[in-house]
This record gives C-alpha cells, sequence and structure tokens, in this order.
C-alpha cells in the first residue's frame, strides 16, 4: 500500500542543527546500530508495545524512533498489503539495520524515513496507530510531541509509548545522587509515575486507554558491574545534563553513586530491578 500521509521531513544536516542533543543522539545511535539487537531488554519491550497497540488489517501506523526496525517490521506484517507504516528515526545507520531486516521479510509496505519526528509534518488525521518504543524519553518536548501526535492520529486513533517506571535498575541511584545535588533528570522522572502517565495523555487530549507497569528484568549483578553502569549510562545522550556540570561537581556525583551501590549491595551482589510503563492513549472521536 503506497501511504499519501503527506509529508515533509527535514535532511539530517538540518536535524542536527535543530539542537545539539539531536547530534549527540544520532552519533550515539549510530554508533550502536549493529549491536542495538543484542540487549535483552529491547525485544521484550517491543513485544509488550505491539501487544498493547492493538493493531489490525488495514491500519495506517507511525512508529517514530524505528531504530533497527523490529516494531515496524511487526506493524508491517499485522496490517497486511491493505495497510501501511512510516517509521522514522535520526539515525541513518540503525535505518541500514530496519531497511535490511525488512528486505529479508519481503516487506514493500514500510517507508522508511531518517529525520526528526519533532520536526516531521504529517497530515492531520492520517494514522490510525502511532508506536514509540524506547524513544519518548529522548524527546526534546514530550507534551508538545504528544499533541502533535494527537492531530496526526484518526478519530479514536491510538498511541502506544513506553517510559522508564520506578525502579530502573541501577540507573535508579544515578537518578537519586543527581535529584540531591538538585539536578532533574527527564529522562528518568518524565512518566515514573502512573499519575505523570496519565497528566501526560489527558494533557495532550487523550483518553487514556492503559497505563501497564511491565517488568522487564529482574537479576542479581555483582557490585562491580553495577559501578561500571556509570560510564555506561553517562555515555547515554539521556544522561547528557551530567555530562554538562563542571568535572568536579560530576566527580562527587560518581562518589555519591558508588556510595549508594555498595550500601544496597549484599555478599557482593546487588539486586536491579527495571520497570517499564508502557502507556496507551486515545484520541477522542469527533464530537467528544
Amino acid at each position: 500500500m503506497e501511504l499519501d500521509i503527506g509529508v515533509r521531513h527535514p535532511m539530517r544536516e538540518e536535524a542536527e542543527n535543530h539542537h545539539d542533543f539531536k547530534g549527540l543522539t544520532t552519533d550515539y545511535f549510530d554508533r550502536r546500530s549493529e549491536t542495538y539487537d543484542q540487549d535483552a531488554i529491547f525485544p521484550k519491550l517491543a513485544f509488550v508495545i505491539i501487544r498493547h497497540a492493538d493493531i489490525e488489517p488495514g491500519h495506517c501506523v507511525l512508529d517514530i524512533g524505528t531504530g533497527t526496525g523490529r516494531l515496524a517490521l511487526q506493524a508491517a506484517k499485522m496490517v497486511g498489503d491493505e495497510g501501511g507504516v512510516v517509521a522514522i528515526d535520526l539515525s541513518a545507520e540503525m535505518l541500514t539495520q530496519a531497511h535490511f531486516k525488512a528486505g529479508m521479510d519481503n516487506l514493500s509496505n514500510i517507508q522508511f524515513i531518517q529525520g526528526d519526528v519533532e520536526e516531521a509534518t504529517f497530515d492531520n488525521n492520517a494514522f490510525d496507530r502511532i508506536l514509540c518504543s524506547s524513544a519518548f524519553v529522548l524527546l526534546s518536548d514530550p507534551h508538545a510531541a504528544l499533541r502533535q501526535w494527537n492531530r496526526w492520529l484518526k478519530s479514536g486513533g491510538m498511541v502506544t509509548f513506553d517510559a522508564p517506571g520506578e525502579p530502573f535498575g541501577i540507573n535508579s541511584i544515578i537518578a537519586e545522587v543527581a535529584e540531591a545535588h538538585g539536578i532533574d533528570l527527564p529522562y528518568a522522572t518524565i512518566a515514573n509515575t502512573v499519575e505523570k502517565c496519565k497528566e501526560l495523555l489527558e494533557s495532550s487530549g487523550f483518553e487514556v486507554a492503559e497505563i501497564s507497569p511491565e517488568l522487564m528484568q529482574e537479576h542479581r549483578m555483582l557490585t562491580e558491574e553495577a559501578l561500571f553502569v556509570w560510564e555506561k549510562s553517562l555515555a547515554h545522550p539521556a544522561w547528557h545534563q551530567l555530562n554538562l556540570l563542571p568535572a568536579k561537581e560530576l566527580q562527587q556525583l560518581r562518589k555519591d553513586f558508588e556510595t549508594k551501590v555498595h550500601a544496597k549491595a549484599k555478599d557482593g551482589t546487588i539486586v536491579s530491578k527495571i520497570i517499564m510503563h508502557v502507556v496507551t492513549g486515545r484520541k477522542k472521536t469527533d464530537g467528544v
């Protein structure tokens, strides 16, 4: 199915000039593209998103932050030849992986776009479903994005996205330390409670369809592995605010983080538990 969704999107150079954060995000995921699918959480999270999205044959679906295309490919199989999928991502290298997988599956009902969804302009009432997995918390303005997505959806259409809940593994300790220093990390706090998820939807014109806390992972890890999470997380663009701190202050945050990890550890190990909120909102039907 050829999709006519009136898309006008920025080229990569325009997206990168929009904000330094966008370039940082693009570069990070370009580097991650070949190993991204090896992460144990992402396949499980994609399955949960699809389960909540209620995609039907013939639907037109927008997949935001498609990455290597895991959600887009599954959605394309579900909507069939009478439907279609538009998949957008900042990272050219991630989209290379997605293109390859779509070709391997002989899928021709996916349109891949490299660009910034916060700068893209689709026609109003163009989509039946909008999906966003592992990307919502990377948006510059999540509230504004949701309002825009509401306009892109058809009457009664649905959006499904995920965001870190509580706890969020060892990263929760980083967020605690940052908060103690007066630093709010939106990645960890934008939708970490059911109440915040509900407010996000309702303030953007959606009805709450479902807010589901999902256990993604729970395991005991060595204390040394937990301490390494600091370096791994600070390499991620979601935590870029910490990298902007003066070196002395960042060093103190790291010391506080290490102190908390050791305090929570027992017999050389610490439990890491990750909860993700899977949030589904429905655009109000015409006349409501």
